[in-house]
């Protein structure tokens, strides 16, 4: 899955994109280089973000689903949105899947709106919202408690007509983690693939990267992801959301070759 940030603040590339050309050649280029799936965000979920309104998010996304339907009908687009208004726009235009980084807590209609749609949904844990996640990483125990968390949110779900099938779980690497607890769930995340749902991971370039390879420049952590994706692949994820599609796909192909 190749990000696609047409946002002015995310913490890798922001801004970089945010024009409708840009955003369609950077696109385009991902799906060259191997990517199956684009997941385009127009809201920053980084910490501290602010968010930018509906609004802006559905006149960003908008055009750009259009343009890539009709470029490369066969790749689906996932949105990266909380709110439920936004993700009955982009589903109408012609997104196919939701990526809901709040598991359906930001704003709970969205599991409405993802049930009458019957649409694949990202379900992700995380805690509190941009603002406030960093100072809720407080676990008695890390992989048990976002496990029981997923849980709870997936019985929302299905309570509001989303079917199990629809369903893929992503354990929130770096929402409301800490280092320590992002890298305990990397070790353990075979107890998210024992749930019997698709898994995501999306440790791209992350904050938790940098602290373990003291490299403060997102853009120069690929080594650093490459070793998280090789370890997912050995786990048995099934979707990886990545930055650099390129050579992460080459270190996906060679760790399945000797796994």
């Amino acid at each position: 899955m190749a990000i696609v940030n047409i946002t002015e603040d995310s913490f890798s590339d922001g801004g970089i994109y945010i024009d409708l050309p840009s955003a369609i050649n950077h696109s385009s280029l991902c799906i060259k280089h191997g990517a199956h799936i684009l997941d385009i965000g127009a809201q920053s979920t980084r910490p501290g973000a602010s968010e930018v309104g509906t609004e802006i998010e559905i006149n960003r996304l908008v055009p750009l689903i259009r343009e890539l339907k009709l470029l490369h009908p066969e790749i689906p687009i996932s949105v990266d949105t909380f709110h439920h208004s936004v993700a009955e726009k982009v589903l109408n235009v012609g997104a196919d899947w939701i990526n809901d980084i709040s598991g359906g807590r930001h704003d709970p209609e969205i599991l409405s709106v993802i049930a009458d749609k019957g649409c694949p949904y990202i379900l992700t844990h995380s805690r509190g919202n941009s603002m406030t996640m960093d100072s809720l990483a407080k676990y008695t125990n890390v992989v048990k408690d976002v496990k029981n968390e997923l849980s709870n949110q997936i019985d929302l779900a299905l309570s509001k007509g989303v079917k199990n099938e629809q369903i893929i779980i992503d354990p929130g690497i770096g929402f409301a983690k800490n280092v320590d607890q992002n890298l305990i769930l990397l070790k353990n995340i075979e107890q998210f693939v024992s749930m019997n749902y698709p898994v995501l991971i999306g440790a791209s370039r992350k904050r938790f990267i940098g602290s373990v390879i003291n490299e403060p420049d997102p853009s120069k952590r690929i080594f650093g992801t490459s070793a998280v994706v090789s370890r997912c692949v050995i786990a048995g994820v099934d979707i990886l959301r990545v930055h650099d599609v390129k050579q992460i796909s080459q270190v996906i192909i060679m760790t399945k070759s000797i796994i």
